[in-house]
């Protein structure tokens, strides 16, 4: 399943603006930063958490976000449009915990 690239929005500076927050100048000043502080993470923890033990990472060929470009445009997007559960318990009267259980793919009916 394609997803999208940072490469597939780069050329659209207005889009890319809206995505991220970032013009693109900014996003490629961000990169080297980003890519070290990611690589000395991964150094030491896996992607679910746990204390790194065996093999090192590395960007396999099926990887999903396989550039620096890609995981920083990934973490930006995300950050940006990610719903903070608190917010929609406030929106909608309820505490956080609430909204957590009234995501789309829950059982509404039961939790809220």
């Amino acid at each position: 399943m394609a997803g999208l690239r940072c490469a597939d929005v780069q050329s659209r500076p207005t889009e890319f603006l809206d995505l991220t927050s970032l013009t693109l100048e900014e996003f490629q000043i961000l990169i080297p930063p980003f890519e070290a502080a990611f690589q000395a993470h991964m150094a030491v923890w896996r992607f679910d958490g746990t204390p790194r033990t065996a093999r090192r990472f590395t960007v396999y060929k099926n990887c999903p976000l396989p550039t620096p470009e890609d995981r920083l445009f990934f973490l930006l997007t995300y950050l940006k449009t990610y719903t903070l559960q608190v917010v929609q318990g406030r929106l909608f009267g309820m505490l956080q915990g609430k909204a957590n259980g009234c995501r789309p793919e829950t059982d509404i009916s039961s939790d809220c």
